[in-house]
């Protein structure tokens, strides 16, 4: 696509960097047991951290497609999918 490879690093550092910059996942205040929690998104490699079992949560689909859009990169959807791919929705 580009001849210049100086050119296409620059692309592929600011798309890197736009696609952290802009996440689509959001954390959220649920009360749990009578006590207000903030509940963070997760993903494949932090499940066992920061997945809460009071929660219901969904796919956040926003980061699926930035990880579609950003594959060539590869570390884009690495730590979209991996830390922020659901997002809490509402207490179980």
């Amino acid at each position: 696509m580009f001849q210049n490879t100086k050119t296409s690093r620059n692309l592929a550092k600011m798309l890197l960097v736009s696609v952290l910059l802009v996440g689509c996942a959001d954390s959220k205040t649920i009360n749990i047991n009578g006590k207000d929690t903030v509940v963070e998104p997760y993903g494949w490699m932090n499940k066992s951290e920061m997945k809460n079992d009071s929660v219901i949560y969904k796919v956040n689909t926003g980061n699926v497609v930035w990880s579609v859009i950003g594959v060539e990169t590869v570390i884009v959807p690495i730590i979209l999918t991996g830390n922020y791919l659901y997002e809490p929705v509402r207490k179980k």
